[in-house]
């Protein structure tokens, strides 16, 4: 490992293939859909559920427990489906949680017994590859060991940087004194991503530098907020655990920022992988950042 770096983390990046078995028509974000049908067919294998899945309970509820995985669902509006046509997502398996690939594809191929959305679709699996190298993890019955390899979170530097633009694709979810936050500053967004990056590099295996963290939130304060067009989408999903709808919504848009930002730069690549704010694991908080 790089001393120079601040960080490290492991990730298992793969890309799913499901295919739908008849003409489907499916909420319009599927991060909560695809996250409660996993889980479901995951119910039964109880080691790898309560790894990934149940981490909350067993730690007496405590509200910020993080869970080893991110969903990457397709973007808002892929609603329809024909026979014969590809739902494709992207599911990361966080630091420790690779050991359970395995058992998350034969979750994955458990799918078209349970079916998808209200109406129970049924949708089966095609194939699992290796998001960065293509390699195929798994196809038709056959899992491939050794394609289920895990990379490092990419630790990228750049020099000189004095301007940049966030760009939220999945609703931003932050809480402040239980409520969430419709303005959003840099102190912000960089408290989250280092608490995000400690919390799975002490949970699930990696390495973090906590004197680093202190010093880039005293410096966060001196960056300053160009232009922001953040708007609240309102969004609803169905808990099966509380038997009700609950609020979902969260921030979309564009915002700009101005300082001395490079010493940000290596924890805004990784959080354009690992998200920020709540909600994470039905792929909440997937940011896109220029650099300027």
């Amino acid at each position: 490992m790089d001393q120079q770096t601040t960080f490290f983390i492991r990730y298992l990046p793969m890309r799913i293939s499901l295919m739908s078995k008849e003409t489907s028509v499916l909420p319009e974000y599927l991060g909560s859909t695809l996250r409660g049908a996993i889980g479901q067919a995951l119910h039964h294998n109880t080691i790898a559920f309560n790894y990934l899945y149940n981490n909350r309970t067993l730690s007496g509820d405590k509200q910020d427990i993080v869970n080893p995985y991110v969903i990457v669902p397709p973007a808002f509006n892929e609603t329809s489906f024909h026979a014969g046509e590809e739902l494709g997502f992207q599911f990361f398996l966080l630091g420790e949680a690779a050991q359970y690939a395995r058992s998350l594809v034969n979750a994955l191929h458990d799918i078209q017994k349970l079916k998808l959305g209200a109406s129970r679709h049924p949708f089966i699996l095609k194939k699992v590859t290796h998001s960065l190298d293509q390699r195929v993890i798994w196809q038709e019955g056959l899992f491939n060991e050794v394609a289920a390899r895990s990379v490092i979170v990419p630790y990228q530097s750049l020099s000189d940087i004095r301007r940049l633009t966030i760009r939220v694709h999945t609703p931003l979810r932050i809480r402040r004194n239980g409520a969430l936050l419709e303005i959003i500053d840099f102190p912000t967004i960089i408290r989250n991503i280092t608490h995000r990056v400690e919390a799975i590099a002490m949970r699930y295996g990696g390495w973090v530098d906590t004197m680093e963290i202190d010093r880039l939130q005293t410096l966060a304060s001196e960056i300053s907020i160009i232009q922001s067009h953040l708007n609240f989408k309102s969004m609803k999903r169905y808990s099966n655990r509380l038997g009700k709808k609950m609020d979902f919504g969260g921030l979309l848009g564009t915002i700009q920022f101005e300082g001395e930002l490079t010493p940000f730069v290596p924890w805004l690549y990784a959080a354009q992988i690992l998200h920020i704010g709540r909600n994470t694991t039905f792929g909440m908080g997937r940011i896109e950042v220029e650099f300027i």
